[in-house]
């Protein structure tokens, strides 16, 4: 389902090289509701999508019927369609997301620079589920839980409130379990830990951190396997 569109010739927010090549922008700014299914394991259709707003999921279903939390993806993420069909994932909405989609197929100039931009967004997605296996693999349920929701902060990026070390997260506590192999109630626990030790809070959708040095020391978090080519990515001591 879809609210609305239009197309666009202008400039699109996201990574530098992006910006720069205003041959690439003929597309087309969708906006799709909360819970909307953008694409799953059997899409025909080749399409990218560079998200303009909102968060993305990614998962895999289980043939005992759980669900695995593979991913996100935020505001300047690319994510296509053929990548997640091979991989065998569904991609659904967290809250409204606008999202501006391209064609499987970019004719002319700009359709050498498709293959590059794919290329540097698989390599950070793979940056981060290497990292998230790392989590799942060796660390507890603290150290997961703090380790995705800092990465989260840098990604979220957040402007819209300057006074806030945090960032707005849409998340369920069983979204974020299911990212991390852990139960609602396990997640709910480590969050009430991380709030009573001067932490983290995560309540009404934000995430404020209240001592985010701390809590990078104690998940071992180094937030270097986020950088991209051009390299955007905060170092360890400017977090």
């Amino acid at each position: 389902m879809r609210l609305g569109d239009h197309s666009i010739s202008g400039n699109i927010a996201g990574s530098e090289h992006r910006r720069q090549d205003t041959r690439l922008l003929r597309a087309t700014l969708r906006q799709y509701p909360a819970g909307t299914t953008l694409f799953d394991s059997g899409s025909t259709m080749s399409r990218v999508l560079l998200i303009e707003r909102g968060w993305i999921i990614a998962s895999k279903m289980m043939s005992n019927g759980t669900r695995i939390v593979t991913d996100f993806f935020l505001h300047g993420d690319v994510l296509s369609s053929v990548s997640t069909a091979m991989s065998q994932e569904a991609v659904q909405t967290v809250g409204e997301v606008s999202c501006y989609e391209f064609p499987g197929q970019i004719s002319g100039e700009a359709g050498s620079q498709l293959p590059l931009i794919l290329t540097v967004e698989l390599m950070k997605r793979n940056a981060r589920i290497t990292e998230r296996l790392a989590s799942v693999g060796r660390r507890d349920a603290f150290g997961r839980t703090g380790h995705l929701l800092l990465e989260l902060g840098i990604r979220a990026r957040n402007t819209s409130r300057p006074d806030l070390d945090g960032f707005e997260c849409p998340l369920k506590q069983s979204e974020i379990g299911d990212a991390l192999g852990l139960s609602t109630v396990h997640v709910n626990r480590v969050l009430k830990e991380m709030r009573l030790g001067g932490l983290l809070s995560f309540r009404n959708g934000i995430v404020e951190f209240l001592n985010r040095r701390k809590l990078m020391d104690l998940v071992d978090f180094d937030p270097s396997y986020l950088s991209s080519i051009s390299g955007d990515a905060p170092d360890r001591q400017d977090v």
